[in-house]
């Protein structure tokens, strides 16, 4: 009976504070738009959240699933995809796991024979990857094992890519691909949801672990998945693996000597970076919101100061201070209902905005981000909780009124100091938050552009990049018969050759290269003319295949020597060119012009040594590279017909670079048709993909630093708009509280100067007490994002300076009106003012 009582009397009050808060549409307006968007911006970020962290992985009792990865000895913190080979022994060895399967992360694939040829998004799997998983098909069926061949496979589709190229169709099975030269039928289509773990994918192709060429335990390109049997635990897994790991070592002591296993859920191998990033991001919206509290909690004590003659009647009839309470906690959940349906609106606007900004850095299970009832559950429960520390300050100072003066003062408006000071701990309060969130940008924003100040060593300017993938099934490959060693054809040569001719004719173009994919590997390689060390103890350089005019395309500065031209092909002695960080390190005190190198890929040695011919500048091949690195650059056409299993990527791939005599506009459209044009008459069923310029490029190595910096961004500019809110409403109550104060002094002389530094003291002094507070708090606070930073600390003396000063004006700024206003005084006005 008591709780119906109380239901009762609280509907009461929630019908009563409606009708009071429709009076007030201003105050309404403000409070719950500072709600919305404080509650939105934290429903946004929990809505991510969920989606990588929380929300169960859309597979089969997915807590079972486990990635076993190899780690280095005296590194248990290491981690590396293991090779197929080694795989399939655990297959054989292992008691705990159900089954094992492997799986690329997703790769560009050349795909022909259903329109233009393009590259698509696929993973390559073993056959068993689906049953691991625990996933059946939509359509057709999976792959079986036999279906694991190199000149016949099968493909199965996603579900995203079967309704967008083909509408649909049921009749896509059987439909035929020609995917890296090889004659693939569709056998499959997965279910919606089901996809890659990091994003969008176009389909799954099979390999075969059995296979020939992975018999060598060097090929470290896919990832295990285990699937535990029923009631086994994770350190069980742990304790056979390493178990099984000292047995290969034992067995395979030339590629598995140190090598051990590292067993970890499927989600954290997955996204082990997630709570280093979304976890200060949760904290930086919940600073939005303790703001968005603060600047709402102000406004309301402020409205709860002219109701104090209306609390002391009804005190003084009878109305206890539970009543009181109930009665103004009842306009605070009001408020918070409303801020937090307008929040759950904000936030399907934003997940819509995050989508569309956030693929540009390639965030992972975009389309996964959404509002679940996990996300709603968190929405309801920050409402309740804003609508409570809403609600409390404004409660406690009005539950308690003094009848006596506030009956006699009648409704005059002067708050006495215990509520003026707690208005003021508010505003101090709201400009400390804002501080540290303005802080937080500030430093991403100096970071990002120390990091674009960077000099990269070439000009990035009128550049415009292709990529080509040549597949190695059809006439660029052969294998040779019986083994895993593969051979380039005289044909792989030959397309880049007539591409370099084509593309040189486009009217235009100024210069035309190709270049390694990525730029850079790495090789050991040894001096001649010098001891030989031993194979792991010999130095390291980066490495790049290129053709003549790469250094003139990029406008990298010749130092000394010559450069690469056509001369240096197949057939020539062996050339090489390195740069100046190259020299420094390995021929300090010698000219290098002469000097042979010997360099090795993997276990095998060049078949011949390479003459250094010339030296040039170093090239920053990333923003925020504090060093250059050693590197050595080789012909394009100077390289060994024969390779084994990965090192085909560095025969087939290659990047086309194209400098242009004008600048490009439009991301160079004409060029990349032409371009597209001329491959299609070397190759049709050759793919021209990922079409960037060169300043895309370097913007994209920006990576973590312009997302966080992005984010942090648009919370500081919310929580800057709020504390200037609050301020501005903290001091247009303390002008409206001292009216009468103020036309007295104007009545007995005071000037408007006068009047303008008595509001604008106060307020500078609310303005330098947070911005103090702010920046002991933002010192503390800052060292989480201090590894995005580039070229500054975390307690950059100029960031929190610039960002001190300017809050500080900003706040003055919200200070003038209300002071100004004040100059406007009447006294004959101010004294009759009750």
């Amino acid at each position: 009976m008591r709780f119906f009582s109380w239901l009762h009397s609280f509907g009461q009050d929630l019908r009563f504070a409606a009708r009071s808060l429709r009076k007030n549409p201003g105050l309404v307006a403000v409070v719950v738009l500072s709600l919305a968007l404080g509650i939105g911006a934290n429903s946004t970020i929990f809505s991510i959240m969920s989606a990588i962290m929380y929300r169960p992985l859309p597979y089969e009792q997915p807590d079972r699933l486990m990635v076993i990865w190899e780690t280095e000895q005296g590194r248990p913190e290491s981690r590396e995809q293991p090779p197929i080979a080694e795989v399939v022994d655990w297959k054989k060895q292992s008691h705990v796991f159900e089954d094992i399967a492997l799986t690329s992360f997703t790769e560009s694939t050349p795909v022909a024979g259903q329109g233009e040829a393009e590259n698509l998004r696929a993973q390559f799997v073993t056959p068993n990857f689906f049953h691991v998983l625990g996933a059946s098909p939509a359509l057709g069926r999976v792959f079986l094992a036999t279906e694991a061949q190199d000149r016949t496979q099968t493909v199965v589709l996603s579900d995203s890519f079967w309704k967008v190229r083909f509408h649909g169709d049921p009749g896509v099975l059987g439909k035929v691909f020609n995917i890296s030269g090889v004659v693939s039928t569709v056998v499959g289509v997965m279910p919606s949801g089901f996809g890659s773990f990091y994003g969008d994918l176009d389909m799954w192709i099979p390999i075969d672990p059995a296979s020939a060429r992975y018999t060598e335990r060097k090929d470290h390109w896919l990832m295990a998945i285990g699937r535990l049997n029923p009631g086994a635990t994770v350190n069980e897994a742990q304790l056979e693996m390493s178990v099984i790991a000292r047995r290969l070592e034992q067995a395979y002591p030339a590629t598995n000597k140190g090598v051990g296993t590292r067993v970890e859920p499927l989600r954290k191998a997955l996204y082990p970076w997630a709570g280093r990033i979304l976890y200060p991001l949760l904290g930086a919206v919940g600073f939005v919101l303790l703001i968005a509290c603060g600047n709402s909690a102000n406004l309301m004590l402020s409205r709860s100061e002219t109701r104090r003659k209306e609390f002391a009647v009804r005190a003084s009839l009878g109305a206890g201070r539970g009543r009181l309470m109930q009665q103004l906690f009842a306009e605070s959940a009001l408020m918070g209902v409303l801020g937090g349906v307008c929040g759950a609106a904000l936030t399907l606007l934003s997940i819509q905005v995050f989508r569309v900004w956030a693929a540009d850095f390639y965030f992972p299970n975009i389309d996964r981000v959404g509002i679940d009832g996990r996300v709603l559950l968190f929405t309801l429960a920050v409402s309740l909780l804003t609508a409570i520390l809403v609600g409390c300050v404004p409660a406690l100072q009005a539950s308690n009124p003094d009848l006596n003066l506030t009956l006699r003062e009648g409704d005059r408006r002067t708050g006495t100091g215990s509520r003026r000071r707690t208005r003021h701990i508010l505003a101090v309060s709201e400009i400390a938050l804002a501080m540290v969130l303005l802080v937080g940008a500030g430093l991403m924003i100096h970071s990002i552009m120390r990091l674009r100040q960077v000099n990269p060593g070439f000009d990035p300017h009128d550049l415009l990049t292709f990529e080509f993938d040549l597949p190695e099934g059809g006439s660029y490959v052969q294998r040779v018969p019986g083994g895993d060693i593969e051979r380039a054809t005289p044909q792989v040569a030959a397309f880049y050759r007539q591409l370099l001719e084509k593309v040189s004719a486009i009217p235009g173009v100024k210069s035309v290269c190709i270049v390694s994919p990525m730029g850079v590997f790495e090789r050991t390689f040894s001096i001649l003319g010098r001891p030989f060390p031993p194979v792991d103890k010999r130095p390291v350089t980066g490495y790049t295949e290129i053709s003549p005019a790469y250094f003139r395309t990029l406008k990298i500065a010749l130092k000394k020597g010559r450069d690469l031209t056509e001369a240096d092909r197949a057939g020539a002695p062996w050339t090489a060119v390195v740069n100046e960080t190259f020299v420094r390190r390995y021929f300090p005190n010698e000219d290098p012009i002469g000097q042979h190198i010997l360099l090795r890929f993997i276990d095998l040695d060049e078949t011949q040594p390479r003459q250094i011919v010339g030296v040039v500048g170093d090239v920053k091949r990333y923003l925020g590279q504090t060093e250059s690195e050693p590197m050595v650059y080789a012909s394009y056409q100077q390289q060994p017909s024969d390779f084994r299993g990965g090192s085909v990527e560095t025969h087939l791939a290659q990047t086309l670079v194209v400098r242009t005599a004008a600048s490009l506009g439009h991301r160079g459209t004409g060029l990349a048709m032409a371009v597209k044009k001329a491959t299609a008459e070397i190759d049709p069923e050759q793919p021209v993909t990922e079409i960037m310029t060169m300043d895309q490029i370097l913007a994209r190595g920006l990576g973590d630093s312009q997302f966080y910096a992005s984010l942090l961004e648009v919370f500081a500019f919310i929580a800057l708009l709020l504390a200037v809110i609050g301020i501005y409403g903290s001091m247009s109550y303390f002008v409206s509280e001292r009216t009468r104060e103020i036309g007295i002094r104007v009545a007995l002389g005071a000037s408007r100067a006068g009047i303008l530094k008595l509001i604008n003291a106060m307020g500078l002094k609310l303005a330098v007490i947070g911005v103090v507070v702010g920046i002991a708090l933002a010192a503390g606070l800052t060292r989480f994002i201090a590894g995005f930073l580039f070229g500054v600390t975390a307690t950059d003396p100029l960031t929190f300076a610039v960002v001190g000063m300017g809050l500080i004006a900003v706040a003055m700024l919200a200070c003038y009106i209300p002071a100004y206003r004040a100059t406007k005084v009447d006294p004959m006005v101010a004294l009759r003012y009750e």
